[in-house]
């Protein structure tokens, strides 16, 4: 089956953009690691966007939509980037953080794209990711929405550490979602009964997952990686 970005990766994304209590929820996550320079790659609709830190932020997408959405949306530096194929040169070494949430397992070579991350990022500068992960739940709706993979802990690090990446902190993360996923990737429902179930997560489920902060976990629906630049 070809990959790639589809109607529905759009119709979710549009649909997790208005989820702000889990998206608050995932920046919390990475709060403490957030620099200055702060570069968004893969920032969609700026579901995620809008609650950075207010510093100075880039925003990208390599869809032209979204890039003229942000541009609209934001008052940020917009830049139209493909990580998995490029590191513009006049942007090298000039982040200390590079964010992205639920877009690696959309990049075929996943390793190209951190690569790249790993020239746009100053020494010692922060690359923030949050992905999908075990793929013992990859199922209808992984597949629908066009990805590639989900991630094991042991699959990114290895991929994180072969670009030259320091590993600061690598976790699983939404205890909950690991078994909402596997449930509507088996039993995929209409986008009403989604768009519902997924408000009901946000408003009811969300608030319990910053408990996971102080509570192993050990699997979960995501995974997030903090990694140093040397």
């Amino acid at each position: 089956m070809k990959k790639s970005w589809t109607k529905n990766s759009h119709r979710i994304l549009e649909q997790a953009t208005g989820l702000n209590h889990y998206n608050r929820w995932v920046i919390s996550i990475f709060k403490q690691y957030f620099g200055k320079n702060i570069l968004e790659v893969g920032s969609g609709l700026g579901g995620l966007s809008q609650y950075f830190p207010k510093t100075d932020i880039t925003l990208s997408d390599l869809r032209s939509d979204y890039f003229k959405y942000l541009k609209k949306r934001f008052d940020y530096k917009t830049l139209k980037l493909n990580i998995e194929k490029e590191s513009p040169e006049e942007l090298l070494n000039s982040f200390d953080t590079i964010f992205s949430s639920n877009v690696f397992e959309h990049i075929k070579n996943d390793e190209s794209a951190l690569n790249n991350c790993f020239k746009l990022l100053k020494s010692n500068g922060n690359l923030l990711l949050f992905v999908p992960s075990r793929p013992e739940i990859y199922g209808n709706l992984d597949k629908a929405m066009g990805h590639y993979r989900r991630y094991t802990k042991e699959e990114l690090t290895k991929k994180a550490k072969q670009a030259g990446f320091k590993i600061i902190k690598i976790k699983y993360v939404n205890l909950p979602g690991y078994f909402t996923w596997w449930l509507r990737g088996r039993f995929p429902g209409k986008s009403n009964s989604d768009n519902l179930l997924a408000k009901m997560f946000d408003t009811i489920i969300t608030p319990l997952l910053y408990l996971e902060k102080y509570l192993p976990i050990p699997f979960g629906q995501s995974l997030i990686l903090v990694a140093e630049k040397p």
